[in-house]
C-alpha cells in the first residue's frame, strides 16, 4: 500500500536547509536570540524537541564565526526573509496566499 504521509518536494527540501543554515548562521553570530531561533524553527516543522536540540547544539559554536559585513549582514536577512515567506506559503497552501 503506498504511503499516504505528505512528501517533501526538493525545491521545498533545499529551500528549507538554506534557512535552517541561515538561522544557525544568524545564531552563532549574536544576531538573534534561542527564544527567537526556537520559535522560528517551529514555525517551518520542526517539533519543540527538535528545535531545542539543535539550538543547545548551535551554542557550542557561539564566537567561532568570522565577522562580517554590514552588506552581508543585509543579504543575509534579505535571503532570510525570503524563503521564510516562501516556506510560509507552502505550508499553508495557495488557498491563504494574500499575494495577488
Amino acid at each position: 500500500m503506498p504511503d499516504k504521509g505528505k512528501t517533501m518536494s526538493q525545491t521545498y527540501y533545499e529551500r528549507q536547509s538554506k534557512l535552517l543554515n541561515l538561522y544557525k548562521e544568524s545564531f552563532i553570530r549574536e544576531g538573534i536570540n534561542a527564544d527567537e531561533v526556537i520559535v522560528a524553527l517551529r514555525m517551518i516543522g520542526f517539533s519543540n524537541t527538535i528545535a531545542v536540540n539543535r539550538v543547545n547544539e548551535w551554542a557550542a559554536l557561539i564566537g567561532t564565526a568570522v565577522p562580517e559585513t554590514d552588506k552581508e549582514k543585509k543579504q543575509r536577512q534579505k535571503q532570510q526573509a525570503s524563503l521564510e515567506k516562501y516556506i510560509h506559503k507552502m505550508r499553508l497552501g495557495k488557498r491563504y496566499n494574500t499575494d495577488t
